[in-house]
């Protein structure tokens, strides 16, 4: 299993992006620019010189799979899942709701326990926050299914109530601007 680090879709997206542009632009960064796309299916057997000749066969879709293989996938779709799957609770400017950061589950859940309040997970970190920042988040109309759950995502009481929360924080995230 691969060793990913905490990044935002949006990041990943702009990582793309500039990934082309310097494909794409006529400096020192495009050979080796070039070299990165090397090991995708496909342009294994080309050199770094066909691709910057071919610059009308590398689209978006080659750049996202090269960040997907980097990153120990074999495709942006799988990729692209698990970075939704672990950040999609994520909102950095609402970070100061957050009442307690933990990164073991039993400490966080115990503080939970305590204090009340929702527990989150990111990445492989847990955070126990309030009303405000799960406002923030846009799941605060779903009360009914945070109490099944137990206001415990990590450890829900009720799976079904955890699927639908999940597809919406899911949604939420993808379409966030």
């Amino acid at each position: 299993m691969n060793t990913l680090k905490p990044i935002r879709l949006s990041e990943l997206k702009t990582q793309a992006s500039f990934l082309l542009k310097e494909l794409r632009n006529s400096s020192a960064d495009n050979r080796k620019s070039a070299e990165r796309f090397l090991a995708l299916p496909g342009f294994e057997d080309k050199t770094s010189q066909w691709i910057a000749e071919h610059l009308d066969a590398i689209q978006l879709k080659h750049a996202y799979l090269v960040l997907a293989v980097e990153n120990g996938f074999t495709s942006w779709t799988e990729f692209r899942r698990i970075v939704i799957d672990k950040d999609c609770l994520y909102k950095s400017s609402s970070v100061g709701f957050i009442h307690s950061w933990f990164n073991h589950y039993p400490q966080a859940e115990a503080y939970h326990l305590r204090h009340g309040g929702y527990l989150l997970s990111f990445w492989d970190d847990y955070v126990v926050c309030g009303e405000e920042y799960i406002n923030r988040i846009g799941l605060d109309i779903y009360q009914e299914q945070w109490r099944s759950i137990g206001y415990d995502w990590v450890a829900p009481k009720n799976r079904n109530a955890w699927t639908f929360l999940n597809e919406k924080a899911r949604l939420n995230y993808i379409n966030q601007k």
